[in-house]
């Protein structure tokens, strides 16, 4: 059971400064809740309080799949870091519009103008 709430409001107000900074600057933030010093209690009370929006994003490439959503406060996501059996071994919040790693890469856009074109030059034959 917690007692005092003063870790969980000092990372609440660091949400609140950095979704300001994101709004007014175009920063973007984020907080290894695992690596906050919170305990595991606090932690599941900050993703609590946090709520789940109405959008899921998940990242199944490789051997540790990753979910994030956003919280019910526009701008505010929870990232959900899982080994290959499935574990959570990160909690992430990050402020930002999307989470970086969820968004396309050039790379990976340049080969998707070579696939499309590929497709495009079929259907000319």
């Amino acid at each position: 059971m917690i007692e005092d709430y003063g870790r969980i409001k000092a990372v609440l107000k660091e949400i609140k400064h950095a979704l300001h900074a994101l709004r007014t600057e175009g920063k973007t933030y984020t907080i290894y809740l695992d690596k906050s010093g919170l305990m595991e209690e606090e932690v599941v009370e900050v993703i609590e309080a946090l709520g789940k929006g109405s959008i899921t994003i998940n990242f199944k490439e490789g051997d540790e799949p990753v979910e994030w959503y956003e919280s019910t406060f526009p701008g505010v996501w929870v990232g959900v870091y899982r080994n290959s059996t499935g574990a959570a071994i990160l909690y992430t919040v990050e402020v930002c519009k999307y989470p970086e790693i969820a968004g396309a890469y050039v790379e990976d856009m340049e080969e998707a103008e070579k696939d499309i074109q590929s497709w495009i030059d079929a259907a000319s034959m």
